[in-house]
Formats: structure tokens, C-alpha cells, sequence
């Protein structure tokens, strides 16, 4: 899948997912930030509702931390933005010199645990495919690279097999597949 395929299938996953009453992106950043709850209110006010799409790049990576602090509508609608920032890095970082939140620690992180599962439990069956193609784009990106530098080295591609984001990405894959699918 490449990489403006995987970007358009999220936007149809994602399409009309509006936070309602959700923890939003700058609630998230108080939270984590301590704060007390005159402040976390007028966070909420200036959080985006209703179309996760308006959300600024540089808002998110201004409120990285917000990932551990989204709840199941907080979650389903910040996601989506998180994960097309992590596959537009590389071209953000050069335009506006912007470097992604670490999405995939939160795809990856204590998935057998109840508070992970909760927080995944709104998606729907094409939201959890675009993750699982996600996941699996990341992946390839790693196959890609151990490709090109076994044709560079003229060696084989045998060490992916040891390598532990290969590995973390393959255990992921199984348990989004065995976890959320319904």
C-alpha cells in the first residue's frame, strides 16, 4: 500500500468522527500538565470538536503527551491525525521542521491490559484495518531498509528477523487483529 493509498483509506475510516464529549488534544496536554480544573476547561474550549482534519500539525506535536491521556472518544478522534503525521514526518520535519509523537508506542503499548483495550473500544472494523495498514506500512519501511542496505553491503536481509522493531511491529499486528477485531 502506498503511502497516499494508506493516508485516503484513514480519511475514509475516519470521516465523520467528531469528538463529542471526549477528551480533546489541549485537555489532554493539561492533564498531563497538572493542571488544576479552571485551567483544564478553558484548555477544552480551545480543542478542536468537530473535524479532526483542522487539527495543526504543530498542535500535536506541541501536545504529544496527549496520547496517554485520550479516552475511547479522545482516542477515535485525535488517531487518525496522529498516525498520518507519523507517515508525513520525514516531509514535515523538512517543511516545517516538526517531528512526530511516538504513535506507535501507543498502538503498541499493553494492548492485553483493560485501560489500552478501553480506550480502542469505539473503533470500528475499517478504522481498525487503516491502524492494522498502518502497522503494516511501518513495517515494510523497516523491510525497505534492511533491502537496501543488503543490496548496498551486498549481505542478506536475514538480521530483520532479530531486529526489535520488526519484531515489536509483527506482535502488534497479531494482537490488534486478535484484540479489536470483532
Amino acid at each position: 500500500m502506498t503511502k497516499d493509498e494508506l493516508i485516503n483509506e484513514i480519511q475514509i475510516a475516519f470521516k465523520d468522527v467528531i469528538l463529542e464529549d471526549g477528551i480533546g488534544l489541549w485537555e489532554g496536554q493539561g492533564i498531563d500538565d497538572y493542571a488544576d480544573n479552571k485551567t483544564i476547561l478553558q484548555l477544552r474550549k480551545k480543542d478542536e470538536r468537530n473535524n479532526w482534519q483542522n487539527i495543526a500539525y504543530q498542535d500535536l506535536a506541541d501536545c504529544a503527551s496527549s496520547l496517554s491521556f485520550f479516552d475511547a472518544k479522545g482516542m477515535r478522534f485525535h488517531l487518525p491525525k496522529f498516525i498520518m503525521f507519523d507517515i508525513l514526518e520525514e516531509e514535515l520535519r523538512i517543511k516545517q521542521n516538526l517531528f512526530s509523537p511516538d504513535v506507535l508506542f501507543t498502538l503498541s503499548y499493553n494492548l492485553d491490559e483493560e485501560y489500552q483495550q478501553n480506550r480502542f473500544s469505539l473503533l470500528n472494523n475499517p478504522q481498525i484495518q487503516s491502524i492494522i495498514h498502518y502497522l503494516k506500512y511501518k513495517q515494510q519501511e523497516i523491510i525497505q531498509e534492511y533491502q537496501e542496505y543488503a543490496i548496498e553491503c551486498n549481505t542478506s536481509i536475514e538480521a530483520i528477523y532479530e531486529d526489535t522493531k520488526y519484531i515489536e511491529l509483527n506482535i502488534t499486528i497479531e494482537k490488534w487483529k486478535q484484540n479489536f477485531f470483532e
